[in-house]
């Protein structure tokens, strides 16, 4: 049985490229459960602005793990990759040295979460 809901790479990259508006189908942020473990996928820089790269571009994208809870409603993310472009984040084999356009697309990669 599939969990995904994605059926293409551009299903995903149109959510999380242009202004935020869930509304209009643009998302900030993505929580997702691979081979067990939970992660997240975040537009821009979740903990200092602004991001920058070693070569001074600006971060665009974020990789994380998810770690256990501090409490019930607190939880804290170890950063995996910052990327300035969504071609590099989809390229990144920062999950469990699997490409990431692979892992977001898999059959068993469960959605737990938009905002």
């Amino acid at each position: 049985m599939r969990k995904n809901e994605y059926k293409s790479l551009e299903q995903f990259t149109s959510q999380y490229t242009g202004v935020w508006g869930p509304s209009d189908g643009h998302w900030f942020g993505l929580d997702f459960i691979y081979r067990g473990e939970e992660y997240r996928f975040h537009t821009g820089w979740m903990y200092e602005k602004p991001g920058v790269l070693p070569d001074g571009r600006e971060v665009m994208f974020g990789l994380y793990h998810k770690k256990d809870m501090k409490t019930s409603d607190e939880c804290e993310y170890e950063l995996l990759g910052e990327f300035a472009d969504m071609s590099e984040v989809l390229e990144s084999t920062a999950i469990q040295g699997r490409p990431f356009k692979e892992v977001i697309m898999d059959d068993d990669t469960e959605l737990v979460g938009q905002d």
